[in-house]
C-alpha cells in the first residue's frame, strides 16, 4: 500500500468538462465578427441576486438579431454566443451543467431563466408592487410609468389587471 495520501499531486487528475450545450446543426462557413463579440461581452450576466435574467436575454437577443449568416440559423449562433455573455456565478452554473444537456436555444433560455429568476427574486419584485406608493412631488404619469417598470421587472407573472389597478390606486397620495 502506498504511504502517500491519495490527494498527492500525482494522484489528482482534474476532470475535463465537456460543454452542456450541444450544437447539432451548423456549417463551418461563418465567423463571428469582433464587434459582435465586444457587444456580447459588454452585456454580461453575473447571476447575482438582483440581476434580471429576462433583461439579459432581451438584450442578448437584440445583439444576436444583428447577426446574419448564410446557412447557419440564428438560434445556432445564439447557442454558440450565449456562454460568452456570462460571467461570475452564471458562468460557473453553465460550466457545471452536465455535458450535452442543452440542444436548443429554447432549452437554454428556459433552463437559464429557471435558474436565475428565483422564487425569492419574484417574491421581492411582487412585494415591491404590492407596497407601491407614489413619491412626494411625483406626478400621476411618472407614478404610473414607475409602476409599469415594476410590472415589466416582474414579467407579468400571476398579476391580474384588477390587482395591478388596486395596488396602483391604493399607492397614490391623497393629493393625487
Amino acid at each position: 500500500m502506498d504511504d502517500e495520501p491519495m490527494w498527492a499531486a500525482e494522484h489528482v487528475v482534474a476532470p475535463t468538462l465537456g460543454s452542456a450545450i450541444t450544437i447539432r446543426e451548423t456549417t463551418n462557413e461563418f465567423a463571428i465578427k469582433g464587434n459582435y463579440l465586444t457587444l456580447v461581452k459588454g452585456n454580461q450576466f453575473d447571476g447575482r441576486t438582483k440581476t434580471d435574467p429576462h433583461k439579459h436575454i432581451h438584450e442578448f437577443l437584440k445583439i444576436c438579431d444583428m447577426f446574419k449568416y448564410r446557412d447557419t440559423k440564428n438560434k445556432v449562433v445564439r447557442l454558440m454566443m450565449f456562454p460568452l455573455s456570462l460571467t461570475g456565478e452564471a458562468k460557473i452554473w453553465l460550466d457545471e451543467l452536465d455535458e450535452a444537456t442543452i440542444e436548443t436555444w429554447d432549452e437554454l433560455q428556459t433552463t437559464f431563466i429557471s435558474q436565475f429568476f428565483s422564487p425569492a427574486l419574484f417574491d421581492h419584485l411582487l412585494r415591491e408592487i404590492e407596497a407601491f406608493s407614489q413619491y412626494e412631488n411625483e406626478s400621476l404619469i411618472d407614478a404610473w410609468l414607475r409602476m409599469k417598470e415594476m410590472l415589466r421587472n416582474c414579467h407579468g407573472y400571476y398579476l391580474s389587471k384588477g390587482n395591478i389597478i388596486k395596488n396602483f390606486y391604493h399607492g397614490l397620495s391623497e393629493i393625487t
